[in-house]
Formats: C-alpha cells, sequence, structure tokens
C-alpha cells in the first residue's frame, strides 16, 4: 500500500504551506507569533489542486530536498524548510533567495492567487 505522501514549506517569515495531493493550505504567521510582534502573513487559504499543479509543487519541492548544495544546517529568518511527509520522509533547510526557493515560493503564491 503506498502512503500518500504530503509536504509542509515554511517560507522565510515562517509563513506554513501544506501540501496534499488535492489541497494547498496556506496558514500564515499572526503579529503575536512574529519576531517583532508585528508581522503578519495576511490570511489563511485553503484551495484545491489539480494533478497537475500537484505534480509541479512535488517536483520543485523533492528536487530541493535532493539539491544538498542548497541546504544549510540551521534554520534562520529568510531561510526555507521543506518537510516531506510518508513515504521516503525527508526534511531540509534550504539557502535564502536561493533559485529553488523563489521557484517553490512562485508556485505556491501563483495556486494561492487563483
Amino acid at each position: 500500500m503506498n502512503t500518500p505522501v504530503r509536504y509542509e514549506y515554511a517560507d522565510g517569515s515562517a509563513n506554513l504551506y501544506l501540501l496534499t495531493e488535492t489541497q494547498l493550505q496556506y496558514v500564515p504567521v499572526k503579529p503575536e507569533e512574529s519576531s517583532t510582534g508585528m508581522y503578519s502573513g495576511g490570511d489563511a487559504k485553503k484551495v484545491t489542486l489539480s494533478q497537475s499543479q500537484f505534480n509541479k509543487v512535488k517536483k520543485l519541492l523533492d528536487d530541493a530536498l535532493d539539491n544538498t548544495s542548497i541546504h544549510i544546517k540551521d534554520r534562520m529568518k529568510t531561510s526555507g524548510m521543506i518537510t516531506r511527509i510518508g513515504s521516503q520522509e525527508a526534511q531540509c533547510i534550504i539557502k535564502p533567495y536561493c533559485g529553488e526557493m523563489i521557484a517553490i515560493e512562485e508556485a505556491l503564491k501563483k495556486i494561492l492567487d487563483k
């Protein structure tokens, strides 16, 4: 039996994106959770994904997980964090503003903005 894979992506501001085969959920940072006490990631949102949308984002996340040259040891502001849950579980922290991070965030925002 195949375990469904899901992903968690935390952007450089610690906003969280939860990705399953059928859904993308955005969980923003609230001011009381931010380091400044003022930052807000906006409004929470949940959208249904097509198979092609899921596959595109999955590939971006898997490629970043596989590319160890962009991984860093410790989480810092502006870095991203990817967690794959299910089959072949993995987690990494990626360098701030690397090409993979930009591509992941652009793809996620494009889906959420529709």
